[in-house]
């Protein structure tokens, strides 16, 4: 079995959506990378996309035209499963999220990869200990769970089944953080994981207070955006917590702990609606205050202000 992240050379990306492409510029500057979908059109289009993305990161000044050339040199679409699997040491997993489809295509790169290939799905939401089960090479197989985009997000949820060798979590995180990662490495298997339960329970107390009055979806974002996520993305939630009382967190929730307990039991509300009505005016008002025209516009405005972030964090490590 592997063990050294420098053992990694060649990845095979098996699903070429939206986080399958996204994953192309997570390895690609520091493997060569072979792209599958069962979809010819799907994997054009990532190549495509691909393209369009390194141009305008070469625009916007955040790769140089020799870095770009050098990520487009090492990315090559394959024909079949079998050639893009050939001598590989990390398969990435990005297909449909639908159990009995997935657990039909881990068999299969189970059956199909080389012995020593670490075998990772993207999936957000599914059980490894289901998604692994009577997998006769279970032991390598785990769940690498980016956030969207994952070139431009650093976080990976890695999560192993009770099946998976201790010896492939480690050299897996040891992967995906020499290739700029952050590995998070999650001790058991919860629904939605991390990130997604935290988001969760955010979107559902901001579209409740929208829904019922209390403040417009711009109030909602204001409080986020220019209050607590600043906090949140330098020092994190608990972080934040500790810098709130001379002595630390433990006395911040002393003083406050109660009047916390009486805010999470108000907070006990139905899940929202989704009424798609609501939904369109967020979406239009979004687009409205961030002069955008349209998700894809917002996204791109997104990502060069993430990456903008990040640069600044680099001169001030936060340290893991």
């Amino acid at each position: 079995m592997v063990q050294a992240s420098d053992r990694f050379e060649t990845v095979a990306l098996v699903g070429t959506g939206v986080i399958g492409r996204g994953w192309i510029r997570v390895f690609a500057p520091r493997c060569r990378v072979r792209l599958y979908d069962p979809d010819p059109e799907q994997s054009s289009a990532a190549m495509r996309r691909l393209e369009e993305d390194l141009a305008a990161d070469r625009a916007e000044g955040f790769i140089s035209t020799f870095e770009a050339a050098r990520i487009l040199d090492r990315v090559e679409r394959a024909t079949d499963l079998g050639a893009a699997l050939e001598n590989c040491q990390w398969v990435q997993e990005s297909a449909p999220e639908r159990l009995d489809a997935k657990r039909a295509l881990f068999a299969e790169l189970d059956r199909r990869a080389p012995q020593d290939a670490i075998i990772a799905s993207s999936t957000s939401a599914l059980d490894p200990a289901a998604l692994f089960e009577d997998l006769p090479g279970a032991r390598r197989c785990l769940i690498a769970h980016p956030f969207n985009p994952p070139h431009v997000i650093p976080v990976v949820e890695v999560l192993p089944s009770p099946a998976t060798d201790p010896a492939v979590e480690d050299a897996a995180a040891a992967f995906l953080e020499s290739c700029g990662r952050r590995p998070v490495r999650m001790r058991r298997y919860v629904p939605g994981f991390l990130g997604n339960r935290i988001q969760a329970a955010v979107i559902r107390e901001a579209l409740h207070l929208v829904e019922t009055g209390v403040a417009d979806a711009a109030s909602v974002d204001a409080v986020i955006r220019d209050g607590l996520a600043l906090r949140w993305a330098t020092i994190g939630n608990f972080g934040a917590n500790h810098t709130n009382a001379e002595g630390g967190i433990a006395q911040y929730f002393a003083r406050y702990g109660e009047a916390y307990r009486t805010l999470m039991s108000d907070l006990d509300s139905a899940p929202p609606d989704f009424d798609s009505k609501t939904l369109e005016a967020i979406g239009a008002a979004v687009e409205t205050r961030e002069n955008v025209s349209g998700p894809e516009d917002l996204a791109r405005k997104r990502d060069r202000m993430i990456k903008k972030l990040l640069r600044l964090r680099e001169e001030s490590p936060l340290g893991h």
